[in-house]
């Protein structure tokens, strides 16, 4: 394995993470708030919180 392999691994095993992580925050704006600043984009954040159109909320369009 090398150096980017294992740095795509971490990528993917860091989002796993986050994902876990936000499964007990009960408010679906704050979820969708708290994924977007971890780094989640809309289209991975709509599958998790079963939105299709993630952007259209306040927890997207919170600073």
């Amino acid at each position: 394995m090398d150096k980017t392999q294992f740095e795509t691994i971490c990528k993917k095993l860091d989002k796993i993470f986050a994902i876990i992580g936000v499964q007990n925050i009960k408010d679906q704006e704050d979820k969708i708030y708290s994924l977007k600043r971890l780094g989640f984009t809309s289209d991975e954040i709509s599958p998790i919180v079963n939105i299709k159109n993630v952007r259209d909320t306040k927890g997207w369009k919170r600073k």
